[in-house]
């Protein structure tokens, strides 16, 4: 009886070894990063995050350490991958970073991050984010459809262990593909001089004329057009405009050619129109204070408002 109860421990015993001796074996995976629709305009900022899920097995109480290494993607990377890029399926670039801990350029460049991972009887996980900002800051980049493919050893890699540097972890495991990618939608930028007929004579015997600058910038191949309302002086017609000076006005126009016979305003007929090229398109707003009037003393001043529709 005492014989046959040692050969039941023993076999009892057997069967736990396989549990304490399997190996130890980590495994990742990364999220999708998708950005969205973007614009690119001057100040807009692009910001997301994904997320790394990390799981291990093999080794019943203790810290593992994964340490997970990013490179540039396929769509290439400046120097110590600052900035990455996401590209255009004719090859533009969008420049873009992955960042450690937040939103950022204070944050840095993701190149390499150490994360533990604590096991409890042989299993345990971890998940940890991971940051993306879009650097481009301007109409220059063309709209459409960008990305970066992540995938193979060049582009991501793990390596694992148990111990608490990336410097000597020694396990590797290859990481599922993952993606960054973009939309930028179309989108324009403007900016306007002041259109300064200087001192005027109290007698306008000839009319007085002078010019404005508006810049416009928008991505590649946007059409736009450039409108000018009626100011405050309202009224229909963009060659019969009012400046005033408190109870007085003072008449003028705007137009779009040198020779004044084709007013601007915001209609469809009288706008201006052109296709964007990621660099500024120069309009001169063509101004006429017309003869004939005998205007009093006074500053006279009107604003009018410049919408793009594109």
């Amino acid at each position: 009886m005492r014989k046959l109860l040692r050969l039941v421990l023993a076999a009892g015993f057997l069967g736990l070894m396989p549990q304490v001796a399997s190996a130890l074996s980590c495994r990742a995976t990364v999220s999708n990063i998708n950005f969205g629709s973007v614009s690119v305009r001057t100040g807009a900022t692009n910001q997301t995050s994904g997320t790394v899920n990390i799981s291990c097995s093999g080794t019943l109480l203790s810290l593992v350490g994964v340490c997970l290494r990013f490179g540039p993607g396929s769509g290439g990377a400046g120097n110590s991958n600052s900035p990455r890029y996401m590209r255009r399926g004719d090859g533009a670039a969008l420049p873009y970073q992955l960042r450690p801990v937040g939103n950022g350029n204070a944050f840095g460049t993701l190149n390499e991050i150490y994360v533990p991972v604590t096991t409890l009887l042989g299993r345990g996980s971890a998940t940890v984010p991971i940051f993306a900002d879009i650097t481009a800051n301007s109409v220059a980049v063309g709209s459409g459809q960008y990305s970066s493919t992540f995938s193979g050893a060049s582009d991501i890699e793990m390596e694992y262990g148990e111990l608490t540097t990336c410097a000597l972890l020694n396990q590797s495991a290859s990481i599922p593909p993952f993606t960054v990618s973009a939309e930028v939608v179309p989108s324009c930028e403007l900016d306007v001089t002041s259109l300064n007929f200087g001192t005027i004579s109290g007698s306008l015997n000839q009319p007085v004329d002078e010019t404005a600058t508006i810049n416009v910038r928008c991505t590649s191949d946007t059409d736009y057009t450039v409108g000018l309302d009626m100011g405050g002086g309202g009224g229909s017609n963009p060659a019969n405009r009012q400046m005033r000076s408190g109870l007085q006005t003072l008449n003028y126009g705007l137009y779009r050619d040198g020779s004044r016979t084709m007013p601007w305003g915001n209609l469809p007929g009288n706008s201006m129109s052109a296709t964007g090229n990621g660099s500024n398109n120069a309009f001169t707003v063509h101004g006429r204070i017309h003869a004939g009037q005998s205007p009093g003393m006074g500053v006279y001043t009107d604003s009018v408002i410049v919408t793009i529709t594109y």
